[in-house]
């Protein structure tokens, strides 16, 4: 009795780690899958057995119901989108965009798939209902493109780094990237590419040690930078030939070459960077 008490009372503080994230998961299920009886299923196993899927295996009409009223209400704004007026269709987006993420925080910890699923949904739609809203009320079409992707951008900064979905976040600082670009380009209109080139590196090289700086205490957050940084090293061309509308010319083959030298230089210092981005 004395012994199970004891690991009861293990697996209680496995778990306490689990959630507080002091320790790393996979070590935590190998701890319970250590603390287990022989009967248990492994720990790893009863989470991917637990969450939505379940519900939906097990055939739990309330699950079932609450899809059918989500689609639904979906269907219903967007077969009469067009009929709302201005501020019902912009509150419309948001409140749809708001459950999906609102759905995708609270199926985090559970069916992790499923909730970014849910979050990719939710930035899809914020997107989609944006550009639609601009294109039923012929607004000036560059500006509001440009409000509409910041605060896009910034949502999903956010969203991701709640939700710690990099790929999310990733995609929030491009779009925050590209609005400064374009108001760059607006303040900055006759700069060469040599000029965008430093410009440019300069903030690859910030970005790259940024993600340095926050790899000890938040490791996602150095991953993408990390990947905004790499980003970042092949804008001065992508400003040039998309933004600023110039004829790619020769830009290829640099852009080639730009491309082999900063391989090249990963190769060489993959030693240090994959040690810092994947910790």
């Amino acid at each position: 009795m004395d012994q199970e008490k004891k690991r009861a009372i293990l697996l209680h503080e496995i778990e306490h780690w689990r959630r507080s994230r002091l320790l790393p998961e996979q070590y935590c299920d190998f701890l319970s899958n250590l603390y287990r009886e022989d009967g248990d299923p492994p720990q790893s196993q009863n989470r991917n057995n637990t969450g939505l899927l379940t519900y939906l295996r097990h055939g739990h009409g309330f699950v079932w119901l609450l899809g059918f009223v989500i689609i639904s209400f979906i269907c219903l704004i967007g077969f009469y989108f067009t009929a709302f007026p201005l501020p019902m269709q912009i509150f419309s987006a948001c409140v749809i965009t708001a459950i999906c993420y609102g759905l995708a925080a609270i199926w985090r910890s559970s069916e992790k798939s499923m909730s970014a699923m849910l979050s990719t949904l939710g930035s899809a739609i914020m997107l989609g209902s944006g550009v639609w809203i601009i294109q039923l009320h012929q607004g000036e079409a560059k500006i509001w493109f440009l409000v509409l992707v910041g605060l896009c951008g910034l949502l999903w900064c956010l969203v991701g780094i709640t939700l710690r979905i990099s790929l999310l976040h990733y995609c929030g600082l491009v779009g925050l990237i590209l609005v400064y670009a374009v108001l760059m380009g607006g303040y900055w209109p006759t700069a060469t590419l040599m000029m965008l080139e430093v410009f440019w590196i300069l903030h690859t090289v910030l970005l790259v040690g940024l993600s340095w700086w926050v790899h000890r205490r938040f490791p996602r957050l150095a991953l993408v930078y990390f990947a905004i940084g790499m980003t970042l090293a092949f804008m001065a061309e992508a400003d040039m030939i998309i933004l600023r509308h110039q004829a790619a010319g020769n830009m290829v083959f640099y852009c080639i070459l730009k491309l082999a030298i900063v391989v090249g230089i990963l190769f060489w210092t993959r030693k240090k960077w994959i040690t810092w981005v994947t910790s």
